[in-house]
């Protein structure tokens, strides 16, 4: 059976080229759910483009919009954790700004919570820099070694969960960690992952910051402290 609720949350930090697509593409296939009571919730993780002010314009419109603004950049994790907080659906689900997964995948990823706890996309193709694979490959390595995650792609950014899975488990992630920890902490308390393949779609505007030294060692040190004090 579906859930009865459903939030879609995206979140935004400086996205001013692709929100407005993002909206428009969800208010698009909303319709086709099939989810009667349906919220779209957009974190803008401190924004300095003018995104948040589209946002505002949208949700003038249509009150299934809603936009949460943290102060100040706080990191993507951050914005994570408030939009699972915020949300008030049944069941939650997220994705990038700039849409690396079409949201008709829904449509194949809700059946399955009938059976599962948490349904997660991977990427069918990869379209990424040439140092990205690499990180992507080794990361996965460990989280199957140092936490038995045993999924295809950890930090693809399409994953549908239940309710009961986020008043359950605790996230404290501020890097790109957060999309393992949110699985490390699934497998820890024993709920189930099912995985459906996605067509990856490349960012067409704006930049993303998760290829960078920098962000593989602190989505690196926040896996070692997790580990730790677990």
């Amino acid at each position: 059976m579906n859930p009865e609720s459903l939030t879609i949350f995206f979140p935004m930090y400086n996205e001013a080229g692709n929100i407005e697509r993002v909206i428009d593409r969800v208010e698009e296939v909303s319709s086709q759910l099939g989810i009667p009571d349906l919220e779209i919730l957009l974190v803008d993780d401190g924004s300095r483009d003018g995104c948040d002010l589209t946002v505002e314009a949208w949700a003038a419109r249509n009150p299934a919009i809603r936009l949460h603004r943290h102060p100040r950049n706080m990191g993507y994790g951050v914005a994570l954790r408030t939009g699972f907080l915020e949300a008030q659906g049944d069941a939650v689900a997220y994705t990038d700004s700039d849409m690396p997964a079409d949201l008709l995948n829904l449509q194949r990823a809700i059946p399955l919570l009938a059976q599962a706890d948490l349904v997660i996309g991977y990427r069918i193709k990869r379209y990424e820099t040439t140092r990205r694979p690499d990180y992507s490959r080794i990361y996965n390595l460990l989280m199957r070694l140092m936490f038995g995650v045993k999924v295809r792609d950890v930090n693809f950014s399409f994953k549908l969960v239940r309710r009961e899975v986020l008043d359950r488990i605790h996230l404290t992630a501020t890097s790109v960690f957060i999309d393992g920890q949110l699985l490390a902490e699934a497998v820890r308390y024993g709920f189930t992952i099912a995985e459906i393949p996605i067509e990856y779609t490349p960012r067409k505007f704006g930049r993303s910051n998760f290829d960078s030294l920098a962000a593989a060692w602190a989505t690196f040190s926040e896996m070692v402290v997790y580990w730790v004090k677990r």
